[in-house]
């Protein structure tokens, strides 16, 4: 960010009576940004083959390797909420394959864990790809590729000290990929293919499959609270309808869909959530990719809003003339978000990273944690 822009922004700020509130925006050629620590660290990647990129407001973006969907891969960078681990998929030189991984940033360096024992199989370039990290940062899920029939991938999860655990497909002949883990990667979410592309949840390993209250099937998950108790994920409407996320309770099996907005689309992703799940954040869009929607936030208290009024519910500083398209992370703390839109003239996608200066569920988070702890005993 220049400093002309960070001038903007404070001048924002002080004018909004926030000055604690922070609005920043990152580079347009270093990609989207797709998670977000406690410490307000941003990983994000390229869709046009560039690396993986991690961002803070002291020292702006830098690489740090990785494989983007841009170069015809898998996978995600999501980061650990100390902001000390990324997790995404990498390229194995010695194996001529690219993997599920792990980035410490400390060291710079990145680790692979390769694909399943046994019946692993290489599709083009692939054995494996990583969508997501764990909140202490000691378990990446994903996917492997298990054969070149019709059940190309299993859910796969890397645990340290344990190593590749094969969390299977529900349906024989069919894929499943894992999208999300909790803070201790004992609670994981997903899909399942075979009724269309069906939310999923692993609870200790055991799978099961996300349905709303009518019958029909949730729609793949995309985030897990911190206390493993609530999913929540995409939403598909009609041509005359929108599409409503939903929030999924796994302690006691109950879905809740949240609301559109008054003029949503036929897309609604809950894509983003905070560590107890009272916060969830995504973006309603129809056809096409989500960088054209408006950036939505939900909370239990007032339901579904979008992100601009969100932030000036909050009495958040932001450039106004940023148009929120999505939000793809908040920090377990809800300290920190952020998504992309589109900025500048003429206008060009770019990320943003918000810090509000009052997060509202750290006392929850602690409770959530505890009442987590007891479930699995």
């Amino acid at each position: 960010m220049n400093r002309t822009t960070l001038l903007a922004a404070a001048a924002l700020a002080t004018a909004a009576g926030s000055a604690s509130a922070q609005f920043w925006t990152i580079d347009a050629s270093f990609g989207l940004s797709q998670g977000i620590s406690d410490n307000g660290i941003v990983t994000g990647d390229s869709l046009t083959g560039g690396p993986y990129f991690l961002w803070n407001q002291t020292s702006g973006a830098t690489t740090i390797g990785g494989a983007s969907a841009g170069q015809g891969v898998g996978g995600q960078p999501k980061i650990s909420n100390d902001g000390a681990y990324v997790a995404g998929t990498r390229f194995n030189a010695a194996g001529g394959y690219y993997e599920m991984g792990r980035y410490t940033v400390a060291t710079g360096t990145w680790e692979g864990f390769g694909t399943f024992a046994g019946y692993g199989t290489q599709i083009d370039q692939s054995v494996s790809s990583g969508y997501n990290i764990s909140g202490d940062g000691r378990s990446v899920v994903g996917l492997g590729w298990t054969s070149l029939g019709t059940a190309d991938t299993h859910a796969m999860q890397w645990m340290e000290g344990t190593g590749v655990i094969d969390l299977g497909t529900a349906t024989t002949g069919e894929s499943a990929r894992a999208n999300a883990v909790d803070f201790d990667g004992n609670v994981v979410a997903g899909w399942q293919d075979g009724a269309g592309r069906q939310g999923s949840v692993w609870v200790d390993g055991v799978q099961t499959l996300i349905f709303k209250d009518d019958g029909g099937i949730a729609q793949e998950a995309f985030a897990v609270s911190d206390d493993g108790r609530y999913v929540t994920g995409l939403g598909l409407g009609s041509f005359f309808a929108a599409g409503h996320a939903y929030r999924y309770d796994t302690l006691t099996d109950t879905y809740l869909e949240l609301t559109n907005i008054a003029g949503g689309e036929s897309r609604m992703a809950g894509a983003a959530i905070n560590g107890d799940g009272s916060l969830i954040g995504g973006g309603t869009w129809g056809l096409g990719p989500a960088t054209f929607g408006t950036a939505l936030m939900w909370t239990e208290d007032e339901g579904t809003m979008t992100l601009t009024d969100y932030l000036d519910m909050n009495n958040i500083a932001y450039d106004p003339s940023f148009n929120f398209a999505f939000v793809s992370d908040i920090s377990s703390d809800g300290q920190w978000i952020t998504g992309w839109g589109n900025y500048g003239t003429p206008a060009s996608t770019q990320s943003f990273v918000i810090q509000v200066p009052a997060p509202s569920s750290m006392a929850f988070i602690a409770m959530g944690s505890l009442f987590a702890a007891r479930r699995r005993r």
